[in-house]
């Protein structure tokens, strides 16, 4: 039978760390599969919870630079930011959807409280 690598809690979550969240470059400092990790971060929450933490870093970083290119002028950056954020304001890109069946004619029944419509 084949000689299994164990590793702590301790070692994954450093690998992890290390990686910056990613799991194969994880894997590859620990010589082990993508399964393996991942069957850590399943039995240990606090490995989850680091690579939650990873990503949420991540975020904040990419929307700080967000930020940045929007109050410098990007406008692709502008464009981007008022279509997700600033929807209450009308910044939206609305899109049309033609439903069509050839020659014949689409029924859409729509139930609302038990009410066909």
């Amino acid at each position: 039978m084949a000689n299994k690598n164990k590793y702590t809690k301790e070692q994954i979550k450093d690998a992890i760390t290390k990686a910056g969240g990613f799991i194969s470059i994880a894997c590859k400092s620990l010589n082990c599969t993508r399964k393996t990790i991942y069957n850590y971060i399943d039995k240990y929450p606090e490995l989850k919870e680091a690579v939650l933490d990873i990503r949420e870093q991540y975020l904040d970083v990419a929307e700080a630079a967000l930020i940045k290119n929007v109050k410098d002028g990007k406008s692709s950056d502008i464009k981007y930011f008022l279509n997700t954020q600033g929807k209450k304001r009308g910044y939206v890109e609305k899109s049309e959807l033609d439903i069509t069946s050839g020659e014949e004619p689409i029924k859409i029944n729509i139930k609302i409280d038990g009410t066909e419509y």
